[in-house]
């Protein structure tokens, strides 16, 4: 399996982006509005994908220097593998 798009990615407009290889910015992904009516709030959906790569790097990182056998490690190790398909 190929690695992810590098970070950083941002989020604008509602709009994932990233920087390609050649220094353009890439759409990666759109958080769409949904109706006000369900409280969904896409801007902090697209922070929260736009922040991804961030979030792995550090979980990884934590787990390298501090693994244990608890249910919160469980849960770093299971989403790290979600994340990278491992």
């Amino acid at each position: 399996m190929s690695e992810h798009t590098p970070g950083p990615w941002e989020a604008s407009s509602l709009g994932i982006w990233a920087k390609s290889p050649w220094n353009a910015r890439v759409c990666l992904a759109q958080a769409h509005n949904f109706s006000p009516m369900n409280k969904v709030d896409s801007a902090a959906n697209a922070r929260l994908m736009a922040a991804a790569p961030d979030l792995l790097d550090a979980l990884k990182a934590v787990v390298s220097v501090a693994d244990r056998k608890t249910v919160e490690f469980d849960m770093a190790r299971a989403a790290i593998a979600k994340a990278t398909n491992g």
